[in-house]
């Protein structure tokens, strides 16, 4: 690829990840270029191409696909559609970038990873939540060793959607909060603790939609347990913390100032700690006020992630979050989801490969 010239890209799916995520972060990478936009859905598609000036428009994603001038391809569409969409990017020779969760099966997600193997293009998984600035901060700490050994994880992830379309609230088609929001932090377990996930409990909570909540604890190889609570009806939060002999790791995503240290002799509400946080706040306040500018650490994380995709590209380097990675998080979706249904602890390595809206089937060794 020539690198003096930005990279083409062509976005398939116009919902609200494109146009509040992907589409934004693209339009800040001096070396990138939106330049075709795909959707079944023609009122969609036309309002996101306009409101973004994107040139090409097609109803039809083989249209996009069979575009030579487009370099890379973005998957937004629903899960359920995940691993047609990005075979035919595949064999169209494009370079493609999946959205999560990697495929709604791991049969998808197996035939995935075989037809990438004998590809020459760069296939990656979008978690974004890796290119978290103060994500990656709390990596680096717990990699360097300024924790020691972790012992525990918690972790929060709510969010507040009324008008979602019909398929986001049924587990059968990839909605619920395990397939939507879990999985992200179904890989940050990974991606922090540096370890495979074992075992899964979960339970949930069904109202007008499947699983509209949540709890999941976990034991990870490594043996750190983890607790989790999702939900999608409430309010936003979204907390990371990792629990140590040497203290206590703080993550709030939402927060520009969000990454904190406690001492194991130390607590949020003392006036050390308090007086600590005012410091640190004005230490970072202007960063802050200057990333807020641009969409804020969420923006900014899918600006990380498609950059890193792009150079990989340009230099030819593999990419952080493969297809693997993904692989890895959906067996704990579904391995979750078996529990939830079952109502007993699931080992990952022998999750269902896919799940039904009111129960599990095809269970076996994944």
């Amino acid at each position: 690829m020539n690198r003096a010239r930005a990279v083409k890209v062509g976005l398939i799916g116009s919902g609200r990840v494109t146009s509040t995520r992907h589409i934004p972060a693209l339009q800040r990478l001096p070396n990138a270029e939106v330049i075709a936009l795909a959707d079944t859905d023609s009122v969609c598609l036309q309002h996101v191409a306009d409101q973004f000036r994107i040139p090409h428009r097609y109803s039809d994603v083989r249209a996009l696909l069979e575009n030579q001038a487009v370099d890379v391809v973005g998957v937004c569409v629903p899960v359920l559609f995940h691993a047609e969409v990005a075979l035919a990017a595949i064999e169209a020779g494009k370079h493609v970038l999946i959205e999560k969760p990697l495929t709604l099966t791991l049969t998808e997600a197996d035939g995935l990873i075989e037809h990438a193997r004998r590809s020459s293009a760069k296939v990656m998984v979008g978690f974004n939540l890796r290119w978290h600035r103060l994500v990656r901060q709390a990596r680096d700490v717990i990699q360097q060793g300024g924790l020691g050994s972790p012992t525990l994880m918690r972790t929060v992830l709510t969010s507040y959607h009324e008008d979602v379309p019909e398929w986001r609230k049924r587990r059968e088609l990839g909605g619920g909060v395990l397939f939507e929001l879990a999985v992200h932090h179904f890989d940050l377990w990974r991606f922090l603790l540096q370890s495979e996930v074992e075992e899964v409990f979960a339970t949930s909570h069904s109202g007008q939609w499947e699983d509209e909540a949540a709890t999941v604890t976990a034991r990870m190889a490594n043996g750190v347990c983890v607790v989790s609570v999702f939900s999608e009806r409430t309010s936003e939060s979204h907390e990371v913390e990792v629990y140590s002999r040497a203290g206590c790791l703080q993550v709030s995503c939402h927060r520009f100032d969000g990454l904190e240290y406690f001492s194991p002799t130390g607590f949020p509400g003392d006036v050390r700690s308090r007086l600590r946080k005012v410091a640190h706040t004005l230490k970072e306040l202007p960063q802050g006020l200057w990333g807020m500018r641009g969409g804020g650490d969420f923006i900014a994380s899918y600006q990380a992630e498609w950059r890193h995709f792009i150079d990989a590209i340009r230099r030819d380097t593999p990419v952080e979050c493969t297809l693997e990675d993904g692989r890895h998080a959906l067996q704990v979706v579904l391995a979750a989801a078996a529990s939830a249904s079952l109502r007993q602890p699931i080992t990952v390595d022998r999750a269902p490969r896919k799940v039904t809206s009111i129960g599990v089937v095809a269970s076996g060794k994944g």
